[in-house]
């Protein structure tokens, strides 16, 4: 028995869930029932699921919760089970766990996991509908986001209109198409900030903004900091869990 807030669900094995964990949430098996549970952070998830337009379908299936309770392909479900093991033999390593090792696997996980629910079939055979129609839209974006693309220019190159673009993504995330570039871009300059070398300039420019200051001043609009001190503040909570994150693996993934 699963719950997902007000949803209860009974699944029937072999079956595979991925789903955003929240305090409401639980997971009940029977007696005897063989299951693995694998909890991961969303660094690690970003990177399996990694950069480019073939990153686009992995990361849209991850905000949403998936179930498959039946066995379209065996052979899915077996590679899915390797790769469980494999994370976990990875975990149990003396010497440590490589993380390029982790996100390698976790991504065979997710490619599985978009495979057996039929999204990816569905995707190639309904290129009309609006769930295939923003699946394209958010490809672009990921192509484009650095070089600030004008709604317009998206919706011109997906052969839609302004207003057309706007309500499907309206209708189908309850957000705009400009707040979803948005985020986007937001999104990749919290990475950068926190995960590379870069100078706060540097950053601005390979985001395709004018100067810092402009880099800056979206940053804080989007997020409520200043890149500065959002880049100050995850440092120091990386600091100060650093020896127990090495030690134990305790939040990741």
């Amino acid at each position: 028995m699963l719950n997902i807030g007000d949803d209860n669900r009974e699944i029937n094995g072999p079956a595979c869930i991925l789903v955003s964990v929240q305090p409401r949430h639980f997971l009940r098996l029977d007696a005897g029932t063989p299951a693995q549970v694998l909890f991961f952070s969303d660094l690690l998830l970003v990177d399996a699921i990694g950069k480019g337009a073939e990153s686009v379908p992995l990361r849209y299936m991850a905000e949403q919760s998936l179930i498959v309770s039946s066995e379209p392909d065996a052979a899915l479900f077996d590679d899915l089970a390797h790769a469980f093991g494999a994370i976990e033999r990875e975990l149990g390593r003396e010497d440590g766990a490589s993380w390029r090792f982790l996100t390698a696997q976790l991504g065979v996980i997710l490619i599985q996991c978009w495979r057996l629910s039929g999204l990816e079939a569905a995707g190639r055979q309904s290129a009309s509908t609006q769930g295939a129609l923003l699946m394209r839209f958010r490809h672009m974006v990921e192509l484009h986001f650095r070089e600030h693309w004008r709604i317009g220019r998206y919706a011109e190159a997906l052969g839609l209109s302004h207003d057309r673009l706007h309500d499907i993504c309206v209708r189908t995330l309850k957000r705009s198409p400009l707040d979803l570039v948005h985020d986007r871009l937001a999104h990749e300059a919290c990475l950068q900030l926190v995960r590379s070398g870069l100078s706060i300039e540097q950053v601005a420019a390979d985001l395709g903004f004018r100067n810092a200051t402009h880099f800056t001043r979206f940053f804080r609009i989007r997020t409520g900091s200043t890149p500065a001190r959002y880049r100050n503040q995850i440092t120091r909570q990386h600091s100060d869990r650093r020896e127990d994150t090495i030690r134990s693996f305790a939040d990741w993934p």
